[in-house]
C-alpha cells in the first residue's frame, strides 16, 4: 500500500473508522445525552449507558489488537479517528454518570435506595474498566506514533484537527501528551478521592479536640454585655407605625383577576438540550474534518459491509428509550402561591 500523492494516508479500515461505525457513535452519544437530561428512570439510562460502555471498550480493545499485530491491520490515521470517537463517547459517559447521582436521593424506600446504589456502583466499575482501556490505547498510540500501524511511511502525513489541521507527529503529539497525562491524573485523583476509606473515628476525635474552641463563659468579666438597641427618632417611629397600621388590601376588593395560562414549556430542559446539540455538532464536525484533511486513499471494497451495518443496530435501544422518555409528560415545576401587591 502506498500513500496518496502529495501527502495523505493509506486506505481506511472501515471496520473501525468507516461511516457505519461513526454514525453509530454519533447517534449513541447524542441519544444518551438527551436521555440523561429528559428521563426520570434509571433503568432507561442504564440500558443506553451499558450499550455505549460496551461499544467503547470493544472499540479500544479491537484497535489495540489490530494495531499491534505482527502484521497490523490499521494505520495511524485510523487510530486518530478511533481516538476522536472514543473521546466523544468517554465524555458522554462521564456526563451521564454524573447525572445518575440524583436517583438514590429520589428513591422512596430504603430497599429502593439500596438497589439504586448497587446499579450505580456496577456502572461505575464498568466505566472505570472502559476508561483505563481507552487510556491504554491512547498512550500506546502516542508512544509508538512514528512506527504505528501498517503504513508507517505515511505517518508523517497524519494530522490532528481542532478546527484546523496540525501535524500529528509534531505539535499534535505534544498537545496530545499533555492532554492525556492531565486527564489520566485528574481522573485517577477523582477516583481516589471518591473511593478512599473515611478517616477513622479516633483521628476525627483527636482533630475535634484540637480544632474545636471552648465556648466563652457568659459570667466572665471579660465579656461585654450587649448594648440595648437604640430607639429610632420620633419621626421614623411614627412613620413605621403609620405603615404598619395600614390594613392589607383585600384581594376580593380588586375585582375579577385576569386568568393566566401555564404553557408547561420546560425552558431549562430545552436550553440544556440545545447546548448539548451544539457541543456535539462541533465535535462531530472536527471528526469529519479529521477524515477529510487526512486524505485517506480510496479503498477498493464496498463501503457498507457487515462491519458497517452491525454497529447501527446498537442505536436501537437508546432510540427506543429516548422516544419513551419524551412520550411521558415533562416534570411540572411547583406552583407558587399567588401574590397580591
Amino acid at each position: 500500500m502506498e500513500c496518496v500523492s502529495g501527502g495523505g494516508g493509506p486506505p481506511m479500515n472501515t471496520d473501525v473508522s468507516g461511516i457505519g461505525v461513526r454514525v453509530s457513535f454519533y447517534l449513541q452519544t447524542l441519544f444518551l445525552s438527551c436521555l440523561t437530561l429528559r428521563s426520570g428512570s434509571l433503568d432507561e439510562i442504564t440500558g443506553a449507558l451499558y450499550t455505549l460502555l460496551a461499544t467503547n471498550t470493544a472499540m479500544a480493545v479491537t484497535a489495540l489488537i489490530l494495531g499491534f499485530l505482527p502484521a497490523p491491520q490499521i494505520s495511524l490515521h485510523d487510530a486518530l479517528v478511533v481516538f476522536y470517537l472514543l473521546f466523544l463517547s468517554w465524555v458522554t459517559v462521564c456526563f451521564s454518570l454524573t447525572a445518575c447521582a440524583k436517583f438514590p436521593s429520589s428513591a422512596e424506600s430504603t430497599r429502593e435506595k439500596h438497589q439504586v446504589k448497587i446499579k450505580i456502583i456496577c456502572l461505575h466499575i464498568f466505566s472505570i474498566i472502559q476508561s483505563y482501556t481507552i487510556f491504554a490505547f491512547a498512550l500506546a498510540v502516542l508512544i509508538t506514533a512514528k512506527t504505528f500501524g501498517n503504513n508507517p511511511d505515511c505517518n508523517p502525513n497524519a494530522v490532528v484537527v481542532l478546527f484546523r489541521p496540525f501535524s500529528a507527529l509534531k505539535s499534535g503529539r505534544i498537545v496530545c501528551w499533555v492532554f492525556i497525562v492531565l486527564v489520566v491524573l485528574l481522573y485517577t485523583a477523582i477516583l481516589i478521592w471518591d473511593y478512599f476509606p473515611p478517616v477513622p473515628q479516633p483521628v476525627r476525635d483527636w482533630i475535634k479536640k484540637r480544632v474545636t474552641k471552648r465556648a466563652p463563659d457568659p459570667e466572665s468579666p471579660d465579656i461585654q454585655p450587649e448594648r440595648p438597641p437604640q430607639e429610632d427618632a420620633p419621626g421614623i417611629t411614627r412613620r413605621r407605625t403609620t405603615l404598619a397600621s395600614k390594613d392589607p388590601v383585600d384581594p376580593r376588593a380588586r375585582g375579577p383577576q385576569p386568568s393566566t395560562y401555564d404553557l408547561q414549556i420546560p425552558w431549562e430542559l430545552i436550553i440544556k438540550i440545545i447546548l448539548v446539540v451544539v457541543v456535539w455538532s462541533l465535535t462531530v464536525m472536527n471528526i469529519e474534518l479529521l477524515i477529510r484533511w487526512n486524505n485517506f486513499s480510496p479503498s477498493g471494497g464496498q463501503p457498507w459491509q457487515f462491519g458497517q451495518v452491525l454497529p447501527l443496530f446498537l442505536i436501537v435501544l437508546p432510540l427506543v428509550s429516548l422516544v419513551n422518555a419524551f412520550r411521558e409528560p415533562p416534570p411540572r415545576p411547583p406552583k407558587m402561591p399567588p401574590s397580591y401587591v
